[in-house]
């Protein structure tokens, strides 16, 4: 089980920067641009690829997560990195999949409005704006999750008097 939730988990990490990747991109590719057609079909790239990767592969990524955690060798109580992490994947999780997914849906609502009328509706600058606010903090806290997993810090205070590593090597 514990390689499952391994290989489960790298498929859920792929599917989700695969989709949020492609969304930057995309959006410095159309830029500033007041094409309505341009900005329509980019959108529809945009909740294609939300739906389809960026949020099963969070999902994916989080249940395989649990799963490993349930099957390793860790204790929450023991490693706070841990609880760190979970504490920012479940803010990515509520973020990503309750704030950040309908507001996707919405902006692609209203280009596709802005599309069929033929000029971009006021709404759309201030709501796409919004999202990427949202689309940049879940990346955020998602580099972040992922360097208390690599580096996997300890969060304990040096105790006075006595030498730290980083102490030692100054000569302190």
């Amino acid at each position: 089980m514990k390689k499952t939730a391994k290989f489960l988990h790298l498929i859920g990490l792929v599917m989700f920067l695969g989709g949020i990747l492609p969304s930057i991109v995309m959006n410095s590719v159309v830029g500033a641009s007041t094409d309505v057609v341009l900005i329509y079909h980019h959108r529809l790239f945009v909740s294609a690829i939300t739906w389809a990767l960026t949020i099963p592969g969070m999902w994916i990524q989080i249940v395989a997560g649990s799963l490993m955690v349930l099957a390793g060798k860790y204790r929450l109580i023991e490693h706070r990195w841990l609880i760190a992490k979970l504490v920012l994947v479940a803010l990515i999780l509520i973020n990503g999949t309750f704030i950040l997914a309908p507001l996707v849906s919405q902006v692609t609502n209203i280009a596709e409005q802005s599309a069929s009328q033929g000029q971009l509706l006021p709404t759309y600058m201030p709501l796409k704006a919004k999202e990427d606010m949202y689309g940049i903090a879940n990346f955020l806290m998602l580099v972040f999750a992922f360097l208390l997993a690599i580096y996997r810090p300890s969060f304990r205070r040096a105790q006075q008097g006595v030498p730290t590593e980083a102490t030692r090597e100054l000569g302190l």
